[in-house]
């Protein structure tokens, strides 16, 4: 679960992505 965050972050969105995923979460 760890590992989609994180390449979340390498495209430069992991902001938004992390806001999206936590949702999820």
């Amino acid at each position: 679960m760890a590992l989609i965050p994180m390449v979340v972050e390498q495209t430069g969105r992991g902001e938004r992505a992390y806001d999206i995923y936590s949702r999820l979460l």
